[in-house]
């Protein structure tokens, strides 16, 4: 007899057959068209150092397993992908004026709905974050759950957005098809080191980079806090790179345009 148990959907308990993208679809789509992928241009998936060609935006590869049920990944969570998809056109499609004014005026993105639209993002990130904590075997914190159907709510969630002066220094073509995650990090106690006390995660969109803060304070640089409270997003700032990998990093450019 067998003790197989059924994956279950982390937002309603129901059996879950369906899988949420790493990468999502619509930026993959976005980045590099609907597919097929072949060739020397075609994309790839890097993962703890393996590299997988994506040969469509519905590679296995930039799925996560099954951990949502059909209706939760689809009807009940559609306004928060649409959200996010607005959201990240507009930024790219007005990325000049964002990067020399540094915040971003949710009015601007979604017009005279921004309050409930900026709910549908934060919703969306939720439902990014709840995958990604599923994946690595950690138990969903019951206020994002609770929190996605609610028009007001409390959470221990924070983001802040920022923008990677690194990636800035890429040729725009180049840039705009930069798409990743960073490692999901778990804080703990001397004390307790196996319990969890929170979560701090990233992912990005060409040089715009999402910071995840459950019940961690945020660092002051990467942007002011967003909790879908407020009108405007004021950016942060960040270079990964040291002093003497950024001078390589900038040799290396200058040497593929002359190529």
């Amino acid at each position: 007899m067998s003790n197989y148990q059924p994956p279950t959907c982390w937002i309603c308990g129901d059996q879950a057959n369906t899988s949420e993208h790493r990468i999502k679809k619509a930026d993959l789509v976005r980045s590099y068209g609907r597919g097929p992928y072949k060739g020397s241009l075609a994309p790839v998936h890097v993962r703890n150092g393996l590299v997988t060609a994506i040969q469509g935006p519905r590679a296995a590869v930039v799925k996560y397993s099954p951990s949502l049920c059909g209706p939760c990944n689809s009807t009940r969570t559609q306004a928060y992908d649409l959200a996010y998809d607005r959201f990240v056109s507009w930024v790219l499609e007005n990325e000049e004026t964002v990067l020399y004014k540094r915040f971003i005026n949710f009015a601007d993105v979604y017009g005279a709905d921004f309050e409930e639209s900026q709910r549908n993002l934060f919703k969306y990130f939720v439902k990014s974050f709840g995958c990604r904590l599923v994946d690595a075997g950690t138990p969903i914190p019951a206020d994002l759950v609770a929190l996605l159907p609610e028009k007001s709510f409390c959470t221990a969630l924070k983001l802040t957005f920022c923008v990677n002066e690194d990636i800035l220094l890429l040729p725009q073509v180049t840039r705009s098809v930069f798409l990743g995650k960073g490692a999901l990090i778990a804080w703990a106690s001397k004390d307790a080191p196996s319990i969890h006390t929170g979560y701090t995660w990233n992912e990005h969109v060409s040089w715009l980079t999402m910071n995840y803060w459950y019940s961690q304070p945020s660092e002051g640089y990467m942007g002011s806090t967003w909790i879908a409270d407020g009108q405007y997003l004021y950016l942060g700032s960040i270079q990964p790179l040291s002093s003497e990998e950024r001078a390589a990093f900038l040799e290396k450019i200058h040497d593929d345009v002359e190529t």
